[in-house]
């Protein structure tokens, strides 16, 4: 086994462990519930990772497919799809790779807004996403689209960080089922609000069963759009933004918030 191996085996483990939340799932549902009459949906999820949203929502009746890049994640979605026909998953690149048509409804969640990885200008990026989501679903299909807003105090409060801090939320260390153990370490994690990009250094700390220590070094960066982008995203690919709910709630988001919301997007394709 190569190092690069052992560690994206070990980021997929450890990110299951921190990210393993069931509220944004349940909030989903109870929205395709109210909005859909309850009936089963043709549905594609963009960047399905571990099948942590993708595996409740088939479990719930609705036919689903759901794509990754990450390999080592997807090896997950496939072990838990077991005995789950209305499920299937695949990998590729969701900027290159052509997503379908004719689904009845598409879901961007798990923060994949903020989260693509692209060597393309992050904002293209961005559209480009919204873009192909409008082409994947047929007319009057619908989009849900959930990521963490900001405003510029809040991105700057929650991401200017001086030291080091944990990747996967805290200094908590993850061995996964090879034995390898370690943490993910940030650097310098600076917002620019003229630009609204974050960008950071980071290198996981691993040791492998051997007693083999692996540093990987990696710099990375991120947009943080207003939602007064996503809204103009949205109208240039076609959508009728429907409702925009606050903190999986069904209190809606006010353009004007001056904190760190959740936003939950349900948009419909003209």
């Amino acid at each position: 086994m190569n190092k690069q191996f052992i560690a994206k085996h070990w980021y997929a483990y450890s990110y299951e462990k921190f990210e393993n939340q069931t509220n944004d799932v349940e909030f989903i549902l109870k929205i395709l519930c109210e909005q859909t009459d309850g009936t089963p949906q043709n549905i594609l999820e963009v960047a399905c990772g571990g099948g942590r949203i993708s595996v409740p929502l088939a479990q719930a009746g609705h036919k689903v497919v759901g794509f990754d890049a990450d390999e080592f994640m997807l090896l997950r979605c496939y072990g838990r799809m077991k005995d789950i026909p209305n499920i299937t998953c695949y990998q590729a690149d969701a900027i290159s790779a052509d997503w379908g048509t004719g689904f009845d409804v598409v879901v961007m969640a798990g923060n994949i807004l903020i989260n693509i990885e692209t060597e393309m200008d992050y904002t293209e990026a961005q559209q480009t996403f919204i873009r192909k989501a409008a082409a994947a679903l047929h007319p009057g299909g619908y989009l849900i689209l959930d990521y963490d807003q900001h405003s510029d105090a809040s991105a700057v409060k929650f991401f200017n960080r001086l030291g080091e801090s944990g990747r996967l939320g805290d200094n908590s260390e993850y061995i996964d089922e090879l034995g390898t153990g370690g943490k993910i370490k940030i650097y310098g994690s600076v917002y620019d609000p003229v630009t609204r990009i974050c960008t950071w250094a980071s290198h996981s700390d691993l040791l492998t069963n051997n007693d083999e220590r692996i540093i990987i070094s990696t710099a990375g960066y991120k947009h943080i759009p207003t939602l007064k982008q996503v809204y103009e995203w949205l109208a240039d690919a076609g959508f009728n933004l429907e409702k925009t709910y606050r903190n999986y709630t069904d209190e809606p988001l006010d353009d004007n918030e001056s904190d760190f919301v959740r936003s939950t997007v349900w948009a419909k394709k003209g």
